[in-house]
């Protein structure tokens, strides 16, 4: 899967339409534009979130685990 986001792939995607000169760029496109960018640092943002979470996480696992074989050594 690429790295894209869903509204950077939908802005990508709108920016061709453009350049095929399917949709002109006027107010109510540029309204979209703007959205899928607000949309699309959140969901950067949220990725952000989840990994250094996911991370965390598995720091801990691994210190937990490190912790239990060491109490098992005599």
């Amino acid at each position: 899967m690429s790295g894209k986001t869903l509204p950077a792939y939908l802005q990508q995607v709108l920016e061709n339409h453009i350049a095929q000169s399917d949709l002109v760029r006027d107010k109510e496109l540029e309204d979209i534009f703007s959205g899928l960018n607000r949309l699309n640092d959140n969901v950067e943002r949220l990725k952000a979130i989840i990994l250094q979470r996911r991370e965390e996480a598995n720091d801990s696992e691994t210190s937990a685990s490190k912790d239990v074989k060491s109490k098992k050594r005599p």
